[in-house]
């Protein structure tokens, strides 16, 4: 299966493009699409921007507060929570 239609598919893709950062989440999956990753490399790319696009919103940051310092903070944070593969930074980076 396209990497596209994956997207197109993918219920975390539809839930994380109707929020309030849709827009951002639009121009990633594009992203996601030029560079072709695998099914299983998309979904986690967006798993771990949908949650810290949800960590921003609570902490109320804007998009445009978002900077290297913010990103690590996240990362800290999800790393409390669960173990941080890898491909995290890169996906947050991308």
């Amino acid at each position: 299966m396209e990497v596209e239609e994956y997207l197109g598919r993918s219920r975390l893709c539809r839930r994380l493009r109707r929020g309030p950062h849709g827009q951002f989440v639009e121009r990633y999956a594009a992203r996601l699409v030029e560079e072709r990753l695998i099914r299983h490399g998309t979904w986690r790319c967006l798993n771990v921007v949908g949650g810290l696009l949800s960590w921003i919103t609570s902490r109320r940051y804007k998009l445009v507060d978002l900077d290297e310092q913010v990103v690590e903070r996240y990362l800290r944070y999800r790393g409390r929570r669960q173990s941080i593969q890898p491909g995290d930074r890169a996906a947050l980076k991308r």
